[in-house]
């Protein structure tokens, strides 16, 4: 069983959805006259809007996602190979200009040319990205239109694993193509909020990696600090929220034995 990655159900869930639904079903019932019931939908629905503008509910949900883990201090001296996961990478906008285009998560590809410079042997393994889609990148000689390039590249091994597209996927592809062998010291980049789930979905596979995290979204305080940002508040929630829910239905399908490994 897998978990649809633009399931419809799945983004009714969503705050930002949930916020969206109120204020439509009060506009519609503001239509058929029932003006007392409407407007009390309209005003619940504005007040969870700026909600997390006002408080720091980001915080509260996503710090504990994003502090369980934290990138190694000191970095190992020596790694076998480099685990980037996927989703960073806008596709369709990089195919059509010919040019990488970074997502929200692109932090996770920024942080790769450092770790390439300092484990130059080390394998190199983008998951839910094809080559065909950034030929001018990770190449020694840079192109015009090249993000990631130069001698850190040079005569690398480096794999994609294109297909995958769930963080399941991922480390079920990943095993099958890559089979990683005792001693081997592998490590995982991921956005941190994203790190819990991606860790205990590799080691269920049998996988013990070294996670990287990037990414980070909370400071990891409590501050009372209101923003005008409401809509980036209410986004980031979403992207919290959907990674708790994540967690708990990767558990009960078996995918991970704990939430935080």
């Amino acid at each position: 069983m897998s978990i649809p990655q633009n399931d419809f159900l799945w983004s009714l869930s969503q705050p930002s959805n949930i916020v969206f639904g109120l204020l439509l079903l009060g506009f519609v019932l503001l239509l058929f006259r029932a003006n007392a019931f409407g407007r009390r939908l309209i005003g619940l629905a504005l007040f969870l809007a700026v909600l997390p503008a006002l408080f720091p509910l980001d915080e509260l949900i996503g710090r504990r996602l994003e502090s369980a883990y934290s990138a190694p201090n000191p970095l190992p001296e020596q790694i076998d190979g480099i685990l980037v996961l996927g989703g960073t990478v806008d596709w369709q906008v990089s195919e059509a200009r010919g040019q990488m285009s970074l997502n929200q998560g692109g932090e996770r590809m920024m942080v790769v040319s450092g770790l390439a410079e300092r484990y130059p042997n080390a394998r190199l393994v983008f998951t839910g990205l094809y080559r065909e889609i950034v030929p001018n990148d990770f190449e020694n000689i840079p192109q015009s239109n090249s993000f990631l390039s130069g001698r850190d590249f040079q005569n690398r091994s480096i794999i994609f694993i294109g297909e995958a597209r769930s963080t399941y996927e991922e480390a079920l592809l990943s095993v099958q193509t890559l089979q990683p062998r005792v001693g081997e010291r592998w490590m995982l980049v991921s956005s941190a909020y994203h790190m819990p789930r991606a860790m205990a979905t590799f080691q269920a596979q049998g996988w013990l990696m070294t996670a990287y995290p990037v990414d980070f979204r909370t400071t990891g305080k409590l501050t009372f600090n209101p923003s005008l940002n409401v809509f980036g508040k209410l986004v980031e929630l979403d992207d919290f929220s959907r990674e708790w829910g994540a967690l708990f239905i990767y558990q009960r399908l078996g995918r991970i034995e704990k939430m935080f490994p």
